[in-house]
């Protein structure tokens, strides 16, 4: 989008409601350069499990200067057979005193952090309602839900002033290509493009560059991907003499100064875990609700498509040497490379989860990809439904087993 393209009205609406944010916790935290996405900002390993969102979750809680306990629900399912490329889903659900309660659908392969960042923004956000009879809030429990209409465009807003910014800009627009299904001549390359967040990419590139120009920068942030870089460029270039214009729309004095640099990593501080709830999504794996099994396959199609593809080279290869093939000798060239393939392939097992078809070892307990813990082997992904049953009718009766031999 062109800087013309954002108009001026959803200009001021964007300013106005960074200036909110300004006016509750002043202005420190816009004036301090933004979390650069890595390893040094996140130096916490990651693991696509409740326990690595939780950990990932509250790094970016620190960052923005806040220690909430975290609480991931997991109800993880697999990817949808529709989703091309599926992308990460969580939900902030409510916010109990300093407690974040998300619930936790999907682990991608995305960009999971910058989609978490929208999370921390949106309890950003609902912490900081300008209103003072929130229907939400219940006296007893200090809880607060999420009001889809009110909450979520001022969460993404709020990334950026919580220094997540570069993060939830470059998760609001991501850029993939992959090959496609073998179309019989070739691999078609694909691109799946997955937007995270509330508000559009182009609408956190410009308050990216009110961010710099406010904090006296003139150039992006470092760590933008290339298409958000450019719409920061574009910006920076419309409003590079418009500091002292943008400090009084966002109530920041005029000799106030930013840091230089975000303050070093520090260690996440523990976080006591004593709820059943939470100990069992959490800290033990094994207690995962969610189950599979090990879906076992071959590689037949593959092979197939590989000896057509291997024959159709030769041919062509022949017929470049100058060697006249009819169309007999052809067919048959094919045909034979084609049975070869299949008969090579059928003979090389493959693995999958039978949760998210993910490819996973021969003998694997737990799926790396969804996390769903494997009960026994399917030879088709039909059976799974009734190795399902046949897996709850096996454990029912064990426990009738159990019941009976403790009453003895």
């Amino acid at each position: 989008m062109e800087s013309g393209e954002l108009g001026l009205e959803r200009r001021d609406y964007l300013l106005g409601v960074l200036a909110e944010f300004v006016a509750h916790g002043g202005a420190e935290s816009l004036l301090a350069p933004p979390v650069i996405p890595g390893s040094d900002s996140v130096p916490e390993p990651w693991e696509p499990t409740p326990r690595g969102v939780t950990t990932l979750l509250r790094r970016l809680a620190w960052h923005a200067g806040q220690s909430w306990r975290i609480k991931v629900i997991d109800e993880r399912r697999g990817a949808l057979a529709t989703e091309r490329k599926p992308e990460t889903q969580l939900e902030l659900q409510e916010i109990r005193k300093a407690e974040l309660v998300l619930t936790l659908s999907y682990v991608g392969e995305d960009d999971v952090a910058g989609t978490l960042a929208h999370e921390i923004g949106l309890a950003h956000a609902v912490r900081t309602r300008t209103d003072t009879k929130d229907p939400y809030r219940s006296a007893a429990d200090a809880v607060t839900t999420v009001d889809a209409e009110r909450d979520l465009e001022r969460g993404s807003i709020a990334t950026v002033y919580l220094g997540l910014g570069v993060l939830a800009a470059n998760a609001a627009y991501q850029q993939y290509s992959r090959s496609g299904p073998w179309t019989g001549g070739y691999f078609p390359l694909e691109y799946d493009v997955v937007r995270a967040g509330y508000v559009p990419m182009s609408e956190l590139a410009y308050l990216l560059a009110v961010q710099a120009v406010v904090r006296g920068e003139t150039a992006p942030p470092a760590g933008l991907q290339s298409v958000q870089r450019d719409e920061v460029l574009t910006w920076l270039a419309a409003l590079g003499d418009r500091s002292a214009e943008l400090r009084a729309r966002l109530n920041i004095a005029a000799d106030a100064k930013g840091v230089a640099a975000r303050p070093p990593i520090e260690p996440l501080p523990a976080q006591d875990i004593d709820d059943a709830e939470s100990k069992a999504q959490i800290d033990d794996p094994a207690s995962r609700s969610r189950r599979g099994f090990r879906w076992q396959g071959h590689r037949g199609f593959y092979g197939f498509a590989m000896g057509s593809l291997a024959a159709l080279a030769l041919v062509i290869v022949i017929s470049i040497l100058g060697y006249q093939m009819t169309a007999t000798p052809m067919l048959i060239c094919l045909g034979v490379g084609a049975v070869v393939g299949r008969m090579v392939g059928q003979h090389t097992q493959i693995v999958r989860c039978s949760e998210c078809a993910t490819v996973v070892d021969l003998l694997a307990t737990q799926c790396h990809k969804c996390g769903a813990t494997f009960h026994g082997d399917i030879t088709a992904l039909s059976q799974r439904l009734e190795a399902a049953e046949r897996l709850e009718e096996s454990e029912a009766r064990e426990r009738e087993a159990r019941e009976r031999k403790a009453q003895g």
